[in-house]
């Protein structure tokens, strides 16, 4: 019996403790994003990040409903940005001082921008596969307000010498 109720996967995750100012804004801003979509076009999760609950920063990801649309999420971590777009990520530091994507713009904005840059769908994401056809990394290029947001994972070869194995992912609207 006491070893039933020592597992940690049993205990209900902490909810995230963002500090006041952008991580509690940048949640804030999330959540009227979502609520802004069409009833069931997308669902919202805002937790601790998976896998480290004693971390009290806020993660967030939103599913789409279409599952041909990149999902979106992050994390808020001081004032950066641990941004992730389909299985694509990138961490935009000072985010929350603005100006950092789109130049001379507040970070909601941009962040708004990187937004509708994700719900309008129309990328690529180009996946690399190992010999197995497992996904060992990705880039994509998101054009945000005429510039170009590029995120990446994992990485493009599985070996040195011989060719890589690449598929291209488009997204869709989340409309």
């Amino acid at each position: 019996m006491q070893k039933e109720r020592n597992r940690p996967h049993d205990e209900p995750s902490p909810a995230p403790c963002p500090s006041p100012g952008y991580q509690t804004e940048i949640v804030l801003a999330i959540t009227r994003l979502v609520c802004a979509l069409p009833p069931a076009a997308a669902s919202l999760q805002v937790s601790r990040v998976p896998n480290h609950p004693e971390w009290p920063e806020p993660y967030f990801l939103v599913r789409p409903a279409n599952p041909r649309a990149a999902s979106f999420g992050g994390i808020a971590v001081a004032d950066d940005l641990h941004l992730l777009v389909g299985q694509c990520e990138r961490e935009i530091f000072g985010f929350g001082k603005g100006g950092k994507t789109v130049p001379g713009s507040a970070w909601a904005e941009e962040l708004r921008a990187i937004w509708q840059a994700v719900i309008a769908g129309g990328f690529v994401e180009r996946r690399y596969l190992n010999s197995r056809g497992e996904v060992i990394g990705g880039a994509t290029k998101l054009l945000v307000n005429g510039q170009e947001l590029v995120l990446q994972s994992g990485r493009r070869a599985e070996r040195l010498f011989g060719k890589s194995i690449v598929q291209d992912v488009r997204y869709e609207s989340y409309l």
